[in-house]
C-alpha cells in the first residue's frame, strides 16, 4: 500500500509540472535608429564581433529595462552606450515584438521604438561591436537575421514615409534627462556650506569633507576620442551587399547582451 501511495504521489507531482506555464514579462525594448536622408528612411545597424554571441550578425538596438528606468529611458541609454548617439525624437513603432526566451523560460513582450538622430552625427561603437552602417530599408531587411526584426524595419519605414503630419501621430514625448551637477558647482556649494563652520577660513580639507576629494579631469581633443564612423550605403566605394569597414578602435563602453527573437510568420 505504501508503494502504491508513493507512485500516486509521484504521478500527481509529474502532472502538476506538466501544467507549469512560462511567465509573460515585458522587460526588454527593441530600438531602431533611423534618419531621413534625401526623402528616404535609412536605418543604423550594428555588426557584432565574431567572438561574442550572435557573432558577425547585423543587429538593431536591444536592451533590458532596468528597475529604475522607463522604456524610453532605457532606449536612450542603449543608443548612447552602443553608438554614442543622442536621441532627438522618439516614435512608437505601433508594434510589440513577441518571442520566447528559453534561458529564463519566459515569453517576452518587447515594445518597439523608432528613434531619430542627427543625419551627420558621429558614431562611437560599443566594445562588442566591430562596425556600423546606415542602410536603406531593403538593405537593412537583407541583413537582419530574424523575422521580427525585418518586419519591424518595413513597418517603421511605412510609418515614417506617410508624411510629416501623419508620422507625428506616433511621436512620443521624450522626457528631459536629469541634470548632473558639475564638479565646479559641487566645490562652490561645498565651500559655501563650509564657511559658517570654519570662521570664514575655508581649507581644502573642509571642502573635501562636503564635496569629496577633488579629481582633476583631462579632456581629450577630437583626435584622441576613440570611435568609428558609420558606413554610408551611398558611398561609391562600397559595393552593394558589402559594407565592411573596420572601425579605428572600440570605445570600451559596456552594453547589454542582445537576444534572439524569432517570429514564425514573416510578412
Amino acid at each position: 500500500m505504501v508503494e502504491i501511495a508513493e507512485a500516486i504521489t509521484v504521478s500527481v507531482v509529474s502532472q502538476e509540472k506538466c501544467f507549469c506555464m512560462p511567465t509573460i514579462v515585458s522587460d526588454i525594448v527593441d530600438v531602431y535608429v533611423f534618419r531621413r536622408l534625401n526623402a528616404r528612411v535609412q536605418f543604423l545597424l550594428l555588426q557584432r564581433k565574431a567572438s561574442v554571441p550572435l557573432g558577425n550578425t547585423w543587429q538593431s538596438f536591444h536592451t533590458q529595462i532596468q528597475g529604475h528606468e522607463s522604456t524610453i529611458g532605457a532606449a536612450r541609454r542603449a543608443v548612447r552606450e552602443l553608438a554614442g548617439l543622442n536621441i532627438s525624437e522618439v516614435y512608437s513603432a505601433d508594434y510589440i515584438n513577441e518571442f520566447f526566451d528559453d534561458t529564463r523560460d519566459v515569453v517576452v513582450l518587447a515594445p518597439v521604438l523608432a528613434v531619430n538622430v542627427s543625419p551627420q552625427a558621429p558614431v562611437t561603437l560599443g566594445q562588442e561591436l566591430k562596425e556600423c552602417a546606415w542602410w536603406d530599408t531593403n538593405q537593412a531587411v537583407g541583413r537582419l537575421p530574424f523575422a521580427g526584426q525585418r518586419w519591424a524595419v518595413r513597418h517603421i519605414d511605412e510609418l515614417m514615409s506617410v508624411g510629416h503630419a501623419e508620422s507625428q501621430l506616433y511621436r512620443l514625448q521624450l522626457p528631459e534627462e536629469p541634470t548632473v551637477a558639475s564638479q565646479a558647482f559641487l566645490e562652490e556649494d561645498a565651500a559655501s556650506r563650509a564657511i559658517p563652520e570654519s570662521d570664514d577660513e575655508v581649507t581644502v580639507d573642509a571642502v573635501e569633507e562636503y564635496a569629496g576629494p577633488v579629481v582633476d579631469t583631462v579632456e581629450e581633443d577630437d583626435e584622441g576620442v576613440p570611435g568609428s564612423q558609420p558606413i554610408d550605403s551611398n558611398d561609391e566605394d562600397i559595393a552593394e551587399g558589402n559594407g565592411e569597414v573596420e572601425p579605428e578602435n572600440s570605445s570600451g563602453r559596456r552594453r547589454d547582451p542582445l537576444r534572439t527573437d524569432v517570429r514564425k510568420d514573416d510578412e
